[in-house]
């Protein structure tokens, strides 16, 4: 039976996602959803001002392995892989991995190795760093999710998690576009009572926070909007995007950005084992 916080988890995620697929435009709904976005998560593994990244580097030795669990197209994996000994990724997106093996490429590296498959069907071996950057969210079994994370790392776990829900900048729109209220999914403060149940007491380390997305022009604001409320082209729903897109934007020193969205802010959660 879950605990309060685990259920109170489980009904915002199942919410969320029925509300989703409710509205989600039939081609939103074939193949690898993270085909066209993969090139996106690549980063500069030799980058020095990355403050989650710096953050994690602190958690390891030279002589550790790690695991990343989601790792995608290794944001964080291969500069991690600069530092330890082997780094694993396990994600369940071909598109994610493809990039995964580029970046790996480019670096000249070795010890990182992809695995194809779901976190909870995944079978791997035991790392001394267990690492899941903004992967829990969408996750509505978050209890045994998080302990097979711990039951895989020697040493310890670290989950990047963001404060606000994952594309809550976008939730306002949601009412005048779909005609109902979003569902945020849940992130750092209810993954800390998530924990707090099952008796784990982390550290808690936030990071440098980012400003909200902006845009250069309404038109990449509506492109890069209705992909994120799951629109189709020509339908109805991206239509009414259109009508209102403007009532929903405010013009600041580095472009447009959504009403009332808040600084992007996010923390390392982090525990021994």
């Amino acid at each position: 039976m879950d605990t309060p916080a685990a259920n109170n988890w489980r009904l915002r995620v199942e919410s969320h996602h029925a509300q989703s697929l409710k509205v989600m435009d039939e081609s939103w709904r074939q193949g690898d959803f993270w085909r066209s976005l993969a090139p996106m998560f690549r980063a500069d593994p030799h980058r020095t001002d990355d403050d989650a990244l710096n953050a994690i580097a602190d958690l390891i030795s030279n002589d550790w392995t790690v695991l990343d669990v989601g790792g995608g197209a290794g944001r964080y994996a291969v500069p991690l892989a600069l530092m330890c000994k082997y780094v694993t990724v396990v994600d369940a997106s071909e598109s994610m991995l493809a990039q995964l093996g580029e970046a790996t490429k480019e670096a000249s590296l070795s010890n990182v190795e992809a695995v194809l498959s779901e976190w909870e069907a995944a079978e791997v071996e035991r790392a001394d760093l267990v690492l899941c950057s903004h992967v829990v969210y969408g996750v509505a079994d978050i209890v045994p999710f998080i302990k097979k994370l711990n039951d895989h790392a020697r040493h310890r776990v670290a989950l990047l998690s963001f404060v606000d829900s994952p594309q809550s900048s976008v939730a306002l729109l949601w009412e005048p576009v779909h005609g109902e209220r979003r569902i945020n999914l849940p992130a750092l403060p209810e993954l800390l009572n998530v924990l707090w149940e099952m008796e784990i007491y982390p550290d808690v380390r936030m990071v440098t926070s980012s400003r909200a997305q902006s845009f250069e022009s309404v038109e990449s604001a509506i492109a890069e909007l209705s992909a994120r409320l799951f629109l189709g082209d020509g339908t109805p729903a991206h239509a009414r995007l259109e009508s209102v897109i403007q009532d929903y934007l405010e013009q600041y020193d580095d472009g447009l950005r959504v009403r009332r969205a808040r600084h992007v802010r996010q923390g390392l959660i982090s525990w021994d084992v």
